[in-house]
């Protein structure tokens, strides 16, 4: 705008046009570099007047705002004066509120664009239309329409109906990241100048309306229909991808993404010899690929079958796929086999995505150099890919990106050779050897992940100040690798960039007391796993770290209080050290909490009552140290508390009652302290007690009495799953930024680490009492329990009938009662039951046969002398008796059962994007019953968060 100066001819300013005979200003070309988007921030923090001297233009016909800041702004009702405007574009230009009424005046209009209009990362305030009746008169009356563009309006309150008045001029539609909710008409598909639709990303149209969206059966006139592109929507009554997409012909952009189409790909996909883009992701299509459809398609550049069921051989037709393509995407499905080289020998391919598959086999020694010069991001990770990396794949001169990540590569790291490179993943392989030092050549590198392989040798830390762009590194995990601190306080420089660290298990035995301080930018450090006595290591002041682990340490002595004063912390996980002293009151200060992890130390004293002033806490674990006195009632303020396990301490007091007022608590753990006396319901809110619970585990006290009927109705989250929860995968997590909670589980003395807590998990145990009086029948309204133990008590009576209800019920101990009469026949029909323990009861009769009951043996009946029947040798109705059933004289019954531990959230893998997430499940030491139980639970869900294809009209 250098060029407007006042008493200057307007008409010869940048952005303006005027009409050549009247001098009227017709067009105002205000919008910044489009390509950039980034807005150029022109107008910034303008707030556009409704008596601004742009609305006195009443000749404007042209007007183009986009990509500038007018954040706060509403769209003035003014606008609606410029009833010549033809072209209106104010898209990315963080406007926010109701589209003004009177919008449907503007009949002339030809294109609309108001495409991403909100204050940066709020969507609360998008652009929106709030009124149905003005927006059906704009699409009534603007008879010359051609262009409406309105990503991400919220258009929550239109009907779609309101787009069967669409001008017969219309070309193309953009309605992606609206709300949309409702039936959209057929009728827009048959508009006969229609070029472009696109509809992405509406998740109501799926979870709310089950008719949303119908392509034409048969007879699809729209001939001109270049670019298809919908994402999240449902086809009425089709499962199928509809017959009738084979009739446009002039089809080069066909995407439909999680549309919940199953069956295979049809051949007449093969007909669409215009297709350049072509992605089918997310959805259900099985079977093999049919390798015919790609004869015809010489166009094809950009192929997505992301996230389907997919399955065979992988096809050796992808390498004869047009030399045109530059996107390959066939992540998450089930092809197996290996790599063909002619894969990477295509030209242009720039994006290859094969991981999430069971591919095998080395991936291949050598290729023609045809396409090499091209290739920039390669994903090859969770696979079972062996053998070496080739050479040639680190000497690639564009790759960027490379994820090998989750194989069983093995040998070592050859020489990186490109300089090109941005990220390199080599995680969780056999890799050995040494860390090539060419590594530290690459300037542009900013993620470096070598963790959980076989590496050795000395890797200096200090070398590292030449990746002046490096923002992770992990060479966690490999235990024969040495780091080497070179740094003296007088010599080193600050490495500014570095936002992730992860050096836990590599034997490190002393980290220098200044050599953090030379990470400024550091936002999570991880040393646990190694062998550090010291907390001196932290200097004084680390301001912006938000995750700290430093647990599985030598630590002693007590926590220094200048932890406090690094105010930013999110996570602090101090466990399974030797600390001692008491839990320092000034943690208060750290308002940001959610996570404090100071399980297995030498803790004492009393919890502090601070905790209940921390506001953000989700996870509080203080598991295994030798706390005592009763649980301060100051808890209640913790009303983000989402798991608190204080186990294995000397607690005492009565039971908690008043943590029923939690909204949140979803874990209570209070194993193995001295609690005492009986469960009450009286002081527990009737309305609403312990909303969320899903793991309630009290064994191991001196809780006594009868176990009232009335505390099992007190958990509605263990009596039916949320309709929700019973389609894909949950986890217990924290709000903040959705990573997960893990959990350590000791079943018979043997160790199994869940690293994320499936949301069906549910459990009872209350172990180890002396509660007495019959089992309540009310146990059975928990209908998603998974995991029931209530052995080692004193209970009598029947079993009682209604645990027949528990449809979920995977493990139950009722062993070491007192439980008299007859197991319940029906019992049987609990077809998920893997584990029952009856031991050491008074129980009697024949046992139940058939369907789960014929895969338990004798162990689970033992001590039962009135039982008869399989396994046991005892005949009903005989006096044979053999000495195998007798009861051992230690058991492994005797074993408590269950000891629940849990980890911290793995905050540190989401500060930087695109650093891959944890294992979905990873467990060791695990009994083949849970193992079985938990992977019934669990399908992969893994989406190509990494790639959106661009629209290309």
């Amino acid at each position: 705008m250098a060029t407007w100066k006042e008493g200057s001819d307007c008409c010869s300013w940048e952005g303006v046009t005027c009409d050549r005979f009247s001098s009227h200003v017709v067009g105002l070309h205000l919008g910044c570099d489009q390509l950039s988007y980034i807005p150029c921030r022109r107008f910034q923090g303008t707030d556009l007047h409704p008596n601004s001297s742009l609305f006195h233009l009443r000749h404007l016909r042209s007007l183009d705002l986009s990509y500038n800041d007018f954040s706060g702004s509403t769209i003035p009702s003014t606008f609606t004066q410029l009833t010549s405007l033809a072209h209106l574009n104010l898209s990315y230009s963080g406007f926010s509120g109701h589209i003004p009424l009177g919008f449907s005046r503007l009949n002339k209009l030809v294109t609309l664009d108001l495409s991403y209009n909100r204050p940066y990362g709020d969507q609360e305030r998008a652009l929106s239309f709030g009124d149905n009746d003005d927006f059906s008169k704009l699409m009534l009356n603007a008879t010359g329409l051609s262009e409406l563009l309105l990503y991400g309006v919220n258009m929550s309150n239109i009907k779609p109906s309101s787009f069967s008045n669409l001008s017969h001029s219309m070309t193309y539609i953009g309605l992606s990241d609206s709300g949309l909710v409702g039936d959209f008409p057929e009728s827009v598909f048959r508009l006969p100048n229609l070029q472009g639709f696109v509809l992405y990303e509406n998740p109501q149209l799926s979870s709310v309306v089950q008719l949303s969206v119908q392509f034409p059966f048969s007879n699809w006139t729209a001939s001109h229909l270049k670019v298809l592109a919908l994402s999240s929507v449902n086809f009425s009554r089709q499962l199928m991808i509809p017959a009738s997409i084979g009739d446009l012909k002039s089809l080069h952009t066909l995407f439909l993404y999680v549309c919940s189409f199953s069956g295979s790909v049809p051949d007449f996909i093969g007909n669409l010899t215009s297709l350049t883009d072509f992605g089918l992701g997310g959805n259900s299509l099985s079977g093999r690929f049919p390798d015919n459809i790609f004869r015809n398609l010489v166009q094809l550049e950009v192929l997505d079958l992301n996230s389907n069921k997919f399955s065979g051989w992988f096809p050796g037709t992808f390498g004869n796929l047009s030399h045109r393509l530059t996107d390959l995407l066939l992540s998450n499905n089930n092809f197996t086999g290996p790599i063909p080289s002619l894969i990477f020998n295509l030209p242009k391919l720039r994006y290859l995505d094969c991981s999430y598959n069971q591919l095998v086999g080395p991936l291949p020694s050598q290729v023609v150099n045809i396409g090499l010069n091209s290739i920039q991001w390669t994903y090859l990770s969770r696979n079972f890919l062996n053998g070496t990396i080739p050479s040639w794949m680190l000497a690639l001169p564009s790759l960027h990106w490379l994820d090998l990540s989750s194989n069983l590569l093995t040998g070592e790291i050859p020489e990186f050779q490109s300089s090109s490179l941005g990220a390199i993943h080599l995680q969780q392989n056999q890799l050995s050897g040494l860390v090539p030092n060419t590594i530290f050549n690459l300037v542009n590198v900013s993620e470096i992940d070598l963790s959980s392989n076989k590496l050795s040798g000395v890797f200096h830390l200090d070398s590292i100040r030449t990746l002046k762009n490096l923002e992770y590194l992990s060479l966690s995990h490999n235990n024969n690798i040495s780091i080497l601190f070179d740094s003296t306080p007088h010599n080193s420089t600050w490495i500014s960039s570095l936002l992730y660290l992860n050096l836990s298990s590599c034997n490190i035995t002393r980290i220098p007391s200044f050599y953090l301080d030379f990470f400024p930018s550091l936002r999570s450090l991880d040393l646990s796993h190694n062998f550090l006595n010291s907390m001196t290591i932290l200097p004084p002041h680390m301001e912006g770290l938000l995750y700290l682990d430093l647990s599985y340490n030598k630590l002693t002595g007590r926590m220094p209080h200048h932890i406090c004063n690094i105010t930013t912390l999110d996570v602090i996980n101090l466990s399974n050290n030797s600390l001692s002293g008491s839990i320092p009151e000034c943690l208060v200060n750290l308002t940001d909490l959610t996570v404090l992890q100071l399980r297995m130390n030498n803790f004492h004293g009393s919890v502090p009552s601070i905790f209940g002033n921390m506001s953000s806490l989700e996870n509080l674990d203080l598991n295994g140290n030798i706390l005592g006195g009763p649980l301060p009632q100051s808890l209640t303020g913790c009303k983000e508390l989402q798991v608190l396990d204080v186990g294995n301490n000397e607690l005492n007091g009565v039971f908690p009652f008043w943590l029923s007022s939690l909204p949140g608590l979803k874990v209570l753990i209070l194993h193995n302290n001295s609690f005492h006396g009986t469960i009450t319901t009286e002081s527990m809110d009737p309305m609403n007690s312990f909303p969320m619970l899903r793991i309630l585990d009290i064994s191991n006290n001196y809780f006594n009495g009868l176990l009232p009927a009335s505390l099992f109705h007190k958990f509605p989250a263990m009596m039916m799953l949320h309709e929700s929860e019973k389609i894909g995968v949950h986890y217990i997590a924290r709000s903040s930024d959705n990573e997960y909670y893990s959990v350590v589980l000791i079943v018979k003395g043997q160790e199994m680490m869940i690293t994320k807590i499936l949301t069906i998990f549910t459990t009872v145990d209350l172990s180890n009492n002396n509660f007495h009086g019959s089992i309540p029948d009310a146990i059975g309204e928990l209908k998603s329990l998974l995991l029931l133990n209530l052995s080692h008590n004193n209970f009598i009576g029947p079993i009682p009938s209604s645990l027949v209800n528990l449809n979920e019920l995977e493990f139950l101990d009722l062993s070491s009662n007192q439980l008299t009469g007859e197991i319940p026949s029906r019992l049987a029909s609990l077809t998920s039951l893997a584990k029952l323990n009856l031991s050491r009861n008074s129980l009697q009769g024949s046992i139940p046969q058939g369907k789960q009951f014929d895969t338990f043996d004798n162990t689970s009946y033992i001590g039962n002398e009135g039982l008869c029947g399989l396994p046991l040798s005892k005949k009903c109705g005989g006096d044979d008796h053999n000495d195998e059933d007798s009861e051992p004289a230690e058991s492994e019954s005797d074993v408590t059962l269950f000891d629940w531990t849990f980890a911290g959230a793995g905050y540190g893998s989401g500060l930087v994007i695109g650093v891959s997430t944890a294992y979905i499940m990873f467990i060791i030491r695990k009994p083949r019953w849970l193992v079985e139980m938990i992977d019934n639970c669990i399908r992969r869900q893994h989406q190509a968060r990494r790639w959106r294809p661009a629209i290309r009209f």
